[in-house]
């Protein structure tokens, strides 16, 4: 074989790689994700995460001895939510130290209805939750239980979405979330924050 043969054979295989390489298919946008529905982006609610407080995941906070001349910490909690539908009325479920398998960790601290703006404007998709709940609400006591008891971590959940299932006061011994499960066809967004007990943590709000 020719030098100018091997030549146009070596061409041949960069201008076929080229090829093939040009008819690659371009990554496709997942099923769903942002589909549209008569015009209008449908999509679940959401927390706003920048207009949470506390703005820390985690928020150390500290004794009665710091806190109030001795009636310890006390936190505003909330956040605002997005919701793109605005003729949808969506809930917010308040939970501290969930936990499906008893009726106590499965019972909502406060349950929050947000409302479609009125008059319904397509521009007005954010809903303020401008009420949260104080935690620990109705006092310190969930911080300090008693003179004897250590202080611990707690969690508070925000769960958001226009279509729970209906609440109950069945806990789960299989896996399940009771009060936390969306209905067929819905979503259930959760947004977390965790108190610490510090030694010089803060004191609110």
């Amino acid at each position: 074989m020719t030098k100018s043969m091997k030549r146009l054979l070596a061409w041949g295989a960069v201008l076929g790689a080229a090829a093939l390489a040009g008819a690659c298919p371009l990554p496709q946008p997942l099923p769903g994700v942002g589909t549209v529905d008569a015009g209008t982006l449908n999509a679940p609610p959401f927390v706003l995460v920048p207009s949470a407080q506390p703005a820390l995941a985690v928020t150390p906070y500290g004794p009665p001895s710091i806190c109030g001349g001795g009636l310890g910490a006390g936190f505003a909690v909330s956040a605002n939510v997005i919701d793109y539908n605005t003729d949808d009325v969506d809930e917010v479920r308040w939970f501290v130290d969930y936990d499906p398998t008893t009726v106590e960790g499965i019972t909502p601290i406060a349950d929050n209805t947000l409302d479609p703006p009125s008059p319904t404007s397509p521009n007005q998709i954010l809903r303020t939750n401008p009420s949260g709940f104080t935690f620990p609400d109705g006092g310190p006591g969930l911080f300090y239980p008693s003179a004897l008891s250590t202080p611990a971590p707690h969690v508070v959940e925000m769960a958001v979405s226009n279509g729970f299932q209906s609440l109950t006061q069945e806990p789960s011994l299989d896996g399940g979330m009771p009060n936390l499960e969306p209905a067929s066809s819905y979503q259930v967004q959760i947004f977390r924050w965790t108190f610490v007990p510090t030694a010089d943590g803060g004191c609110g709000p």
